[in-house]
């Protein structure tokens, strides 16, 4: 298990990535890799760009902010830089000898010098729309042929312009200004070019350590004491190929072995194997049960994920009156600007916006008196933005009926709670993929 809580071994993890991004040059990406980790870790909660649906820049800030904030740290210094070794301000504070509130990560998120595309879905699912250079993007209106100095997106309503800067299309932004949606995070060869240039793969060992160390304790990275490969591959939804294509796990690569010749790494640690191919035993289908006769199963392993998922219709009425929703649309008609973000797992259910002020609205419900509990993430969250966090009770909650908002602002403060520990068990979407069958042989 590689440890992760030794504060001088997250300093030489820091000295080694740095190292890192010194041995591949000035090309080098790091914000960029970074952007793509926090993909991949939230990889479950970000809207595909096959969904409709679209995440908000506040909110994806907050996500990478979360991912790479040091608990220990104040919020104006504490969103770790991990190639740089240095540390940042929270979006929107400002830092101590800054000027202005800190935007680290929206730059990047866009086309004038990023890695969002208006393009759609069926563009961005192309690998070769995905691999051309934006100069010969067919909706690129260019003054100056050959240059993107000055050149706008035909797609853009806005007109947004590009600063000259080419970049890999990771992002698909939505024309209609509702936020980011992610394309095919399995794609390797999208990726590759960026985290891993010309072959030179990121050494997994002092990462595991600078992203695990001091983590947020409301994501499962800060309940670590101690991290192995597999435990990392499905933290961060790892296939092996992924793996193989990303990262160094090799205790030769020269910066893994330097950091493991560190005096805090401790005697006898080994850094675990990768997550086991545990190939599926399919069952053959039956044309019935015969009592006392034993069916044996066939020893069929399928090489290749068979996402053979059942389409099934829509229910015939949908009232669209759950507790999330009765409670933004209290909130609009109170005059605020909402997002229902339920289903990103972020911590809280409704973003509310008016003007300058920001609300994180979780809603809690029950069909009789409520006794709400909040997840460890929802609590991190409740604790940091503490009277701009909002718990919304609904007591005998009845959908098609009036019902009661009862808000309570910083719940973390201004309420009493008991800790109570649950334990869940992850399935690495790289382990189910290979398991599943027909529904004809269930």
């Amino acid at each position: 298990m590689i440890p992760v809580k030794d504060a001088t071994l997250f300093q030489d993890a820091l000295s080694c990535l740095v190292a890192h991004k010194k041995s591949i040059g000035a090309g080098f990406k790091g914000r960029f890799v970074q952007v793509f980790l926090g993909m991949k870790f939230f990889q479950n909660n970000l809207p595909s760009m096959y969904s409709g649906a679209f995440i908000t820049t506040e909110v994806l800030q907050a996500l990478l902010d979360d991912l790479y904030a040091k608990a220990s740290r104040s919020a104006d210094d504490c969103v770790l830089s991990l190639f740089e070794s240095n540390y940042l301000a929270r979006t929107g504070l400002t830092a101590p000898g800054n000027a202005g509130p800190q935007n680290t990560w929206r730059n990047n998120f866009n086309l004038q010098k990023g890695i969002g595309c208006y393009a759609p879905a069926t563009d961005l699912s192309s690998h070769v729309f995905l691999n051309q250079d934006r100069n010969q993007c067919r909706h690129l209106h260019a003054p100056t042929r050959g240059s993107l100095v000055g050149a706008r997106c035909s797609l853009c309503p806005r007109g947004a312009g590009y600063r000259g800067e080419s970049h890999r299309k990771w992002l698909r932004i939505d024309p209609g200004g509702n936020g980011y949606a992610v394309v095919d995070l399995q794609n390797t060869e999208n990726f590759v070019p960026y985290v891993s240039p010309d072959g030179k793969r990121l050494p997994v060992i002092p990462l595991i350590v600078a992203l695990y160390h001091d983590a947020d304790p409301g994501l499962v990275l800060g309940t670590r004491e101690s991290v192995d490969l597999a435990g990392f591959m499905g933290d961060f939804n790892l296939s092996q190929l992924e793996m193989a294509a990303y990262f160094d796990d090799s205790v030769q690569n020269p910066l893994n072995a330097r950091l493991m010749r560190s005096g805090s790494w401790p005697a006898g640690a080994v850094i675990g194997t990768q997550l086991a191919f545990r190939p599926p035993v399919v069952t053959q289908p039956r044309a019935g049960r015969r009592t006392g006769v034993h069916i044996p199963r066939a020893a069929v392993v399928p090489q290749t994920p068979i996402l053979t998922g059942t389409p099934t219709p829509p229910p015939n009425i949908n009232t669209g009156w759950d507790a999330e929703q009765f409670v933004a649309g209290a909130l609009r008609i109170a005059g605020w600007t909402v997002y229902v973000v339920s289903r990103q797992q972020l911590g809280y259910d409704v973003f509310a916006r008016k003007g300058t002020i920001k609300r994180y609205v979780e809603v809690k419900s029950s069909l009789g008196q409520c006794s709400p509990s909040l997840t460890a993430r929802e609590w991190q969250q409740a604790s940091f933005h503490s009277d701009c966090y909002v718990l919304a009770v609904l007591e005998n909650f009845n959908p098609v009926e009036q019902n009661t908002v009862y808000w309570i602002p910083d719940p973390a403060n201004r309420c009493v709670a008991t800790l109570q520990t649950t334990v869940t068990h992850s399935i690495p979407r790289s382990s189910w993929a290979m398991a599943t069958v027909p529904v004809a042989q269930l």
